[in-house]
C-alpha cells in the first residue's frame, strides 16, 4: 500500500489531507454539508482518543455516546436523529461502507480531482482516485471483527506515525483543538435551545452574512417555557407512577434508550388471557405467550420486547396506544387461550400501537395434539402481516428441541412458571417440573437446558452450600441437552455456567453466540453483561446492559442492579450510586437489596462518602448477620485481580470483618 507522509484534519474547514511524499499532489476531503461534519467530527474523535492512548488502538465508541448526540444535533442540520438507536445505525453504516469509498464520495467531496462518468450506464458519476489512493482511503476505516463497535481510524496502516496526524482548530492543536471545538458546540447547542425560533415557512430567513438576527417577542419565550415546563412535569408524572420510587437526576438516563431502531417493526407480546376458568391453568396461557415471544424474538429483522416488560401489564389493563407508548413499540399482539379436554381454542389480535386499530384477527379451534404447528402457524402469520423477512424459518427454525409428548411440554411450561417467579421457593418447584418433563421425553432438550439453570439458581441465589457438586449436576444436564439437540446449544446457559466457574473468557464467547443467536432476547445481553464485568470488561459490559434494558422498558431489577455494578466497576461510583439505590428502593427485602447494598458500600468508601459507607455496611450485616470477608472473597463469581482486591479494601475500610 502506498505510504502517506502526514494526515492533518481541519476543525474549522471540515477538511481532511493526506500529503504523499515524492511532491504528488495531496488528497484533500472535504466534508462539505451539515450532515457529512457529522462523520468528519467522528473521525476527529477517534483520533482524539488514538492520541490520549498513545498508540493506534481501537476505540469503544458507546463509551462516547453523549459527544455523539451532542455532535448529531449540532452538525447534522435536519438530518439529525430523533432516537439514539438511529444515530448508531447510520454510524455503523457509514464506518463500514460509505466513509471508505473514495470514488462514489457518498459522505464528502474530493478537492481537486474530476468526475468522471460510472462505470455502468445509469449509475452515479465518480472521483478520478487512483487505485493507490482508494486502497490507502479504504484502509484508515478499521474496526474490530470480534466487537463491531470497536473502531479505528487506521493511519498505522498508511504507516503513518502518530505524531504525523495533526487535529487542527485555529491555532490549537490536537487535543487542545478537540475540545474547544467541542465546547464551542456545546455553548451553541445552549443557545440554541433557549434562543432559536421555529422558521416560518413563509418567512425569508436573513443569510448569515447579513449578521442580522431578528429579535422574538417575549410572549413567544414565555409560552416556550411553559411548554418545557408542561413537558418537564408530564416527563416526572409518568416517571413517578410507573415506579413506586424517584430515580435520583445524577442517575444513567436511559429513557433515550427505550426505543427500537428505526428500520425494524417493533412488537410487544402481551399476556395472554386464561379463559379456562381455572387459575391452575395459567401457566399454559403465560406458557403460550412466552413462547411467541420466544420464537418472535429469533428475527432479526423484528425488534420484540422483553417478556419482563410486557407481562407487568398482565394485572394492569390500559389502553394500547398507551402501553405501546410506554413499550415504545408500534404493534401490539395480544390474545386468549381457552382449554377443553383434547381441544384449544386461542385468539390472536394485531394491534396498530399508534391508532388503536386491529390490523389482523384470527381465531384458532385445534386439537390439542396439534399446538406445536399451531405456535408456529401464529408466528409465521405475525411475521407475513408485519412484512417480515421469513428466510429460514420455513426450513424449521422455530421447530428446534420440540418434545415428542404434550404431556412433557407442560411439565416444561409449569418449570418456566416457576423459574421466572425468581423466588427461592420456586426453585425446588423448577426443577421437579423439568424432571417430570424429561421422565416423560429424555430427548427433550429445552427442558434439560432449563433443569441446568435450576442448579445454577441454587448457586446465585446461594441457596447452596454444595456449590461444586451443584454445578456438576448443572454441567451434566447442560452436557445431555447438548446430545440430544446439537443443532440448538444453550449457549446462554453455557455462558452461565462457565461464569460460575470463573471461567471468563469462555463465559464471553458464549454468551456473544448467544445474542447471535437470539438477538432480541434481553436476556442474552442481560448474559453477556454479566461475563463482561466478570473478566473486567466494564466498559462494553455497560453498553451491553443499557441494551438489555432498552429490550425491557420496565426496567427489571436484576438489570438495573448489574448496570450499577458495571458501571461500579469502571469507577463511574456517581452514575451506580443511584442504580443501586433503585434497587434497594424497588425490591428492599430481596436478595438483589443486599447485593446493592454491597455495591453501595464500596461505591461510598472509594468516593471518600465514608458515612455513607458505614451506614450501608450496617445494612449489609443487617441483611446477611453471617457476612464475613473469607467467605465473600470465596463465594464472589469476580475473577482474582484489581477489581476484586479495590472491592474487598473498600469492604474492609467502610468496616465489614
Amino acid at each position: 500500500m502506498e505510504k502517506v507522509e502526514t494526515i492533518q484534519c481541519d476543525l474549522a474547514e471540515y477538511k481532511i489531507t493526506l500529503e504523499f511524499p515524492g511532491g504528488k499532489p495531496p488528497l484533500v476531503v472535504h466534508f462539505d454539508t451539515p450532515s457529512r461534519r457529522f462523520y468528519f467530527a467522528i473521525i476527529v474523535l477517534i483520533i482524539t482518543e488514538m492520541k490520549k492512548q498513545g498508540r493506534p488502538g481501537f476505540v469503544y465508541m458507546h463509551r462516547h455516546q453523549n459527544i455523539l448526540t451532542l455532535l448529531d444535533k449540532s452538525l447534522s442540520g435536519k438530518n439529525a436523529s430523533e432516537h439514539v438507536e438511529g444515530m448508531w445505525a447510520k454510524i455503523k453504516m457509514a464506518w463500514r461502507n460509505r466513509l471508505p469509498d473514495l470514488e462514489s464520495a457518498a459522505l464528502f467531496k474530493v478537492l481537486d480531482r474530476d468526475l468522471i462518468s460510472p462505470y455502468e450506464k445509469g449509475g452515479k458519476y465518480r472521483y478520478e482516485c487512483s487505485e493507490e489512493e482508494c486502497d490507502v482511503w479504504a484502509g484508515l476505516f478499521s474496526y474490530d471483527e470480534n466487537n463491531t463497535w470497536r473502531f479505528k481510524f487506521a493511519f498505522d496502516s498508511a504507516s503513518v506515525g502518530l505524531n504525523d496526524v495533526s487535529i487542527t482548530f485555529g491555532n490549537r492543536r490536537d487535543n487542545s483543538a478537540w475540545e474547544e471545538f467541542i465546547n464551542r458546540l456545546s455553548s451553541k447547542s445552549e443557545a440554541d435551545q433557549i434562543l432559536v425560533e421555529p422558521r416560518d415557512k413563509a418567512t425569508v430567513e436573513p443569510s448569515s452574512k447579513d449578521g442580522i438576527r431578528r429579535a422574538r417577542p417575549r410572549t413567544f419565550i414565555w409560552g416556550l417555557a411553559a411548554i418545557v415546563v408542561t413537558a418537564i412535569i408530564v416527563a416526572i408524572g409518568w416517571r413517578l407512577t410507573l415506579y413506586k420510587t424517584h430515580i435520583p437526576p445524577e442517575s444513567v438516563d436511559l429513557s433515550l434508550s427505550v426505543y427500537p431502531l428505526t428500520d425494524k417493526p417493533s412488537l410487544a407480546v402481551l399476556p395472554f388471557e386464561n379463559l379456562t376458568g381455572d387459575p391452575q391453568q395459567e401457566y399454559f396461557s403465560d406458557g403460550i405467550s412466552d413462547q411467541l415471544i420466544t420464537s418472535l424474538s429469533q428475527a432479526p429483522y423484528l425488534y420484540v420486547t422483553a417478556r419482563t416488560s410486557t407481562f407487568a401489564f398482565k394485572a394492569n389493563p390500559m389502553q394500547a396506544q398507551e402501553i405501546a407508548a410506554k413499550l415504545g413499540v408500534q404493534y401490539l399482539l395480544e390474545g386468549s387461550v381457552q382449554r377443553d379436554k383434547d381441544r384449544v381454542r386461542i385468539h390472536v389480535q394485531l394491534i396498530d400501537g399508534r391508532s388503536g386499530n386491529h390490523m389482523w384477527a384470527e381465531t384458532y379451534d385445534r386439537n390439542f395434539s396439534d399446538l406445536f404447528a399451531l405456535q408456529d402457524e401464529i408466528t409465521m402469520a405475525v411475521m407475513a402481516v408485519l412484512n417480515v423477512q421469513i428466510t429460514g424459518y420455513a426450513t424449521g427454525a422455530l421447530k428446534h428441541s420440540r418434545p415428542t409428548n404434550l404431556k412433557a411440554y407442560e411439565h416444561y411450561l409449569k418449570g418456566l412458571y416457576y423459574h421466572l417467579g425468581r423466588r427461592p421457593e420456586d426453585v425446588q418447584r423448577a426443577r421437579q417440573s423439568f424432571e417430570e418433563a424429561i421422565q416423560i421425553d429424555p430427548d427433550f432438550g429445552r427442558a434439560y437446558t432449563w433443569l441446568a439453570n435450576t442448579y445454577l439458581d441454587e448457586i446465585d441465589l446461594r441457596l447452596t452450600t454444595q456449590r461444586e457438586q451443584v454445578l456438576e449436576k448443572a454441567e451434566q444436564a447442560v452436557s445431555r441437552a447438548l446430545a440430544v439437540d446439537p443443532d440448538y446449544p444453550p449457549y446462554g446457559t453455557l455462558s452461565r455456567t462457565s461464569r460460575l466457574k470463573k471461567d471468563m473468557e469462555t463465559a464471553i464467547v458464549y454468551a456473544r453466540k448467544a445474542v447471535q443467536q437470539a438477538p432480541n432476547d434481553s436476556g442474552q445481553h442481560y448474559m453477556i453483561c454479566l461475563a463482561l464485568a466478570m473478566g473486567e470488561e466494564f466498559e462494553e459490559s455497560v453498553a451491553s446492559c443499557e441494551t438489555a434494558l432498552r429490550l425491557a422498558p420496565f426496567r427489571p431489577v436484576n438489570y438495573v442492579l448489574q448496570l450499577g455494578g458495571s458501571l461500579l466497576g469502571n469507577t463511574q461510583y456517581d452514575k451506580s450510586i443511584p442504580l443501586l439505590k433503585e434497587v434497594i428502593d424497588r425490591s428492599p427485602q430481596s436478595f438483589y437489596a443486599y447485593l446493592a447494598y454491597k455495591g453501595l458500600t464500596a461505591a461510598y468508601e472509594l468516593s471518600d462518602r465514608h458515612v455513607d459507607a458505614n451506614l450501608a455496611a450496617q445494612n449489609v450485616m443487617r441483611m446477611n448477620p453471617n457476612f464475613s470477608l473469607e467467605n465473600e472473597s470465596r463465594l464472589s463469581p469476580a475473577k482474582e485481580g484489581p477489581f476484586k482486591e479495590r472491592m474487598m479494601n473498600a469492604y474492609r475500610a467502610a468496616g465489614l470483618k
